[in-house]
């Protein structure tokens, strides 16, 4: 449900494959759908618990619930709009936080060995993962241990309210898995000075003093990308309200006037920015080289290069050219088929008179709450 609140996460142009793959090469093991930092202590205190108590593979699951739902009872009081999962649904929630964090669990090297949550639940919770031992019990192998040595829970976890506020030892561990896991990331960069965050609205506007150069072409080509595909979007609107008064005589008069508003500083931007734009590009290719891993569609690369084209070459022209206006209803009928609203009255019927997508942030807005907190701990005295 989070994930809905960000109208830049809803992918009305097929533009998901690409701002996922800039938003885990600059900030992997987010989601919009976490909240907290402290959930990344909070489930392996609870995994370790389940462990110790060598839970039966048949009874794992109800008792990770159990305790999950301790875990909100205990976070309950903090009140709503603090970032406490299930704080309204309690016990009764579909998508526990175990869910949730797993696999960001995996990729800040917490979780140490690659199993998925039920495979853990069978090989880990009955007999455990037992680390590699010499002839006097030693341990000598300790990455063969599921978790990463962590900072002890808090007295009385799950019988006492707590809060998210990581301690200084909390903030040290999950900064030093990011860096040794994710090293070259503006995540990991981020987190050895993460006071550079606070005043940033987007990740390119972190100071690149000293930034890496591999992480400053990242950063630019993300920067380029979000920019030039903002506009589309905003057409995208436009078009799809103009549809809907014309064809279903709906008032859409407000709706139209705030996307123009968007599209007019947008075209500020691009013309602001103009050559270094046109240069990217010019030079489209270097960007799916450099994301050649994440294998983008040739359709989603082929509609990306003429819209992106339209867009730096005439962006005073780009909201009102039928040329964009028709790649954009090919590439929604492309997408959605019989869902399309620009091409399906039905699907038309069923819109609900909102605005979707905008500027990428590639889970900014998350990143920067987890510097932040890491920074509180670190000039907190505890």
């Amino acid at each position: 449900m989070r994930s809905l609140q960000e109208p830049a996460t809803l992918d009305v142009l097929g533009l998901g494959s690409v701002r996922d793959a800039f938003s885990e090469m600059l900030h992997p093991g987010t989601s919009y759908i976490h909240t907290r930092l402290r959930y990344f202590m909070f489930l392996p205190w609870i995994f370790q618990r389940l462990e110790a108590e060598r839970v039966a593979p048949a009874d794992f699951f109800r008792r990770l619930r159990h305790y999950e739902a301790l875990l909100i009872e205990r976070l309950r009081h903090l009140g709503p709009g603090k970032g406490v999962i299930g704080y309204q649904a309690g016990r009764n929630l579909k998508r526990m936080p175990s869910d949730i964090y797993w696999g960001g669990l995996g990729e800040w090297g917490l979780r140490r060995i690659p199993l998925s949550l039920g495979e853990y639940a069978q090989r880990a919770a009955g007999a455990g993962i037992p680390a590699a031992l010499d002839d006097d019990g030693s341990v000598t192998d300790p990455s063969s241990s599921m978790w990463a040595p962590l900072p002890d829970p808090p007295e009385r976890f799950l019988e006492a309210d707590i809060t998210f506020e990581l301690s200084r030892d909390e903030a040290e561990t999950l900064r030093g898995n990011v860096q040794l896991k994710q090293p070259g990331t503006l995540l990991a960069w981020l987190c050895a000075q993460p006071d550079l965050a606070a005043p940033c609205e987007y990740p390119w506007d972190v100071s690149r003093q000293g930034m890496p150069e591999k992480l400053t072409e990242v950063v630019q080509h993300a920067r380029c990308f979000s920019e030039l595909t903002a506009g589309p979007q905003y057409v995208y609107n436009v078009l799809v309200a103009r549809r809907a008064h014309k064809k279903l005589r709906w008032d859409t008069s407000r709706l139209e006037e705030s996307q123009h508003g968007r599209l007019q500083r947008w075209v500020k931007m691009v013309r602001s920015r103009q050559e270094e734009l046109r240069l990217w590009a010019d030079d489209l290719p270097a960007c799916w080289a450099l994301l050649h891993r994440y294998r983008i569609r040739r359709s989603t690369r082929d509609f990306i290069a003429g819209i992106v084209r339209s867009a730096v070459e005439n962006p005073e022209g780009f909201g009102e050219d039928p040329s964009v206006h028709e790649q954009i209803r090919l590439r929604e009928i492309r997408l959605k088929g019989n869902r399309a609203r620009l091409a399906y009255l039905t699907a038309l019927e069923n819109w609900n008179q909102r605005a979707v997508g905008g500027q990428l942030g590639y889970r900014w807005s998350i990143a920067k709450n987890y510097v932040g907190e890491i920074a509180d701990a670190l000039a907190a005295d505890r």
